[in-house]
């Protein structure tokens, strides 16, 4: 057998292994016969020492307000509590992980950008104690008032995602709102908003039975509050979000 023979073997015995591992992982966390592990891995977004000491005064209890929400939730479709979701505060990451490519998206640029996410990620997490786990890598910056930060995007196929977010205590509430957000979509949820980022009607909006305008909650996969057509605004924090049922039904509630 020749070594190039054998060199692509190798390699599609890889392939299977890495989508046996892909599958396994994703039907085992969207059973929710057991409670989900999440693990959050900040990133210093800018290299500045002002992030770094953001960053060293996160705390666990930071972001345990994502469970609650994910536990409340879920029962008003289940009818009862889903096992526990761990959030794990994991160490900080050095490096920065792949952006995605600027200009328009293409399917070559979106698988691209996933390989090279999936391969961040087992570089720099360990690897056997990351099976199973919901991977978020959150590149946290300073930021400038009214500049928007970089799209953040989770994948489904390998439980993995970054989220940009600020390094400010004011922001803590609306950073969740966004990893929320980004789980979610590991989870297997579609966003519900359009190119304009307003809210898609029906499954967009967190209230479907009352006047379309002015919405007062947010859908969590629309990320907004609807106000008009035109209009919508970010959410102060969970407390002001909801999972409708097009995400409920995605994400296997």
């Amino acid at each position: 057998m020749s070594f190039r023979t054998l060199r692509i073997l190798f390699l599609l015995f890889s392939l299977v292994i890495i989508s046996g591992i892909t599958y396994w992982e994703s039907m085992v966390v969207r059973n929710w016969h057991r409670p989900m592990e999440v693990a959050i891995y900040p990133v210093n977004g800018d290299g500045s020492g002002e992030v770094d000491k953001y960053i060293s005064a996160l705390k666990q209890d930071d972001f345990s307000e994502i469970g609650l929400f994910i536990a409340s939730q879920s029962e008003r479709y289940r009818g009862k509590s889903l096992p526990a979701v761990n959030i794990r505060l994991a160490e900080t990451i050095r490096t920065l992980p792949p952006s995605f490519p600027e200009g328009p998206r293409s399917t070559f640029s979106a698988v691209k950008w996933s390989l090279s996410l999936r391969r961040f990620a087992f570089e720099h997490t360990p690897f056997w104690r990351s099976l199973g786990v919901i991977r978020l890598f959150v590149v946290y910056h300073l930021g400038e008032d009214g500049v928007p930060l970089q799209h953040s995007l989770g994948l489904h196929k390998g439980l993995v995602g970054v989220v940009h977010a600020f390094a400010l205590d004011r922001q803590k509430a609306q950073n969740n709102v966004v990893i929320t957000h980004e789980l979610f979509h590991a989870l297997g949820a579609s966003d519900k908003y359009d190119t304009a980022n307003q809210p898609i009607y029906p499954e967009g909006f967190a209230d479907r039975e009352g006047p379309r305008y002015p919405q007062h909650m947010a859908e969590i996969m629309a990320g907004r509050i609807a106000i008009t057509p035109e209009v919508a605004r970010i959410p102060a924090g969970l407390e002001e979000c909801v999972v409708g049922y097009k995400t409920a039904w995605e994400i296997n509630w």
